[in-house]
């Protein structure tokens, strides 16, 4: 087949001609849930079980319904009930506002509930939303679980059926990882022999250098809120490791992965936390070569590589792309 690409970005499945944003997940999963019988039953079951009795030409689904207030992103109608999806990219989660602007739509219909979704764990949603607003159920799904009932429901399709939950699939994989593969972006930070907390096992530097870690607050202070693909640690002056993120999660509480640190306000809060790879060469420190004291960078990741100094990398990266 020829390789078809947008924006120079290529197009995996059908759904990347809609884009990646909130809307288009949303339409992507609305689509697929019109065309799959099995998905809409499986996911509807998690969220609403007393729906396992309908027949699917009883279910209404609805993308961007406007009201007296605000626009929801799914609606799923049934006699009696209604489901709302509220879709989020990366780990954000909507607010108690938006939550409650729905929630009297849900009350309009004789009961159901708010479903939100996102990359967030149960656990940290768990600490980020109301269990109900106004005694609607307020239910979470991460996208792994939706990816779970792709993957259930697919066994269960035959023909076309089965054909739109493989774009879906290939689509949302994509989509969820949030950064593409290629990006070479690296998030540069510093790192210090403190302690999280002031004790634990580890100091912040041994956490990447023995443990292959590496955490931060999540949500507050300016720290990404989508994982990176890179990142790079500097100390005394340079730049000593550079390695990929393989993997990313949002915890509630530095505590729920390393019970051994302390409780205080700073540890006892979400943290987004990277698991590394190997680390990539040079092996040897690549110094600063200019001030940047505990600053927080991006720099491309081949710049880092090839230059004699951090300071010459990010020159190379604002040549580049502008930024940096």
């Amino acid at each position: 087949m020829v390789e078809l690409t947008r924006h120079g970005s290529p197009v995996a499945a059908v759904f990347d001609l809609l884009g990646h944003d909130e809307n288009d997940l949303t339409a992507a999963l609305g689509f697929t849930l019109s065309r799959s019988p099995a998905l809409m039953k499986a996911l509807l079951a998690q969220v609403w079980p007393s729906s396992g009795d309908l027949d699917p030409s009883e279910i209404g689904a609805a993308l961007e319904v406007r009201g007296d207030v605000g626009r929801t992103d799914l609606e799923l109608t049934f006699p009696g009930a209604a489901v709302i999806i509220e879709a989020k990219r990366g780990w954000l989660l909507p607010s108690f506002e938006q939550l409650a602007s729905y929630a009297p739509r849900i009350s309009a219909r004789g009961g159901g509930a708010l479903v939100t979704l996102s990359q967030a764990s149960h656990a940290l949603a768990a600490t980020q939303l109301p269990a109900q607003v106004d005694g609607v159920p307020v239910l979470h799904l991460p996208w792994r679980d939706v990816l779970d009932k792709v993957d259930e429901s697919r066994r269960l399709e035959r023909g076309q059926a089965r054909a739109w939950l493989d774009q879906f699939s290939t689509y949302l994989h994509g989509v969820i990882h949030v950064r593409s593969v290629s990006d070479s972006w690296t998030y540069c930070v510093v790192l210090n022999n403190e302690r999280p907390g002031g004790g634990g096992r580890y100091t912040f530097s041994q956490y990447v250098t023995e443990d292959l870690r590496y955490f931060h607050p999540y949500g507050i202070g300016g720290w990404p809120t989508e994982p990176p693909n890179f990142m790079a640690f500097r100390w005394q002056g340079a730049v000593h490791r550079i390695h990929r993120v393989v993997k990313a999660d949002v915890v509630p509480s530095l505590l729920d992965r390393w019970p051994d640190i302390p409780a205080t306000e700073d540890t006892v809060r979400p943290h987004a936390v990277y698991e590394l790879g190997p680390r990539l060469p040079p092996f040897e420190p690549i110094m600063n070569g200019a001030s940047y004291r505990a600053s927080r960078l991006w720099v491309l990741l081949d710049q880092l590589q090839s230059s004699e100094t951090l300071a010459q990398a990010m020159a190379g990266t604002r040549q580049l792309t502008g930024r940096g």
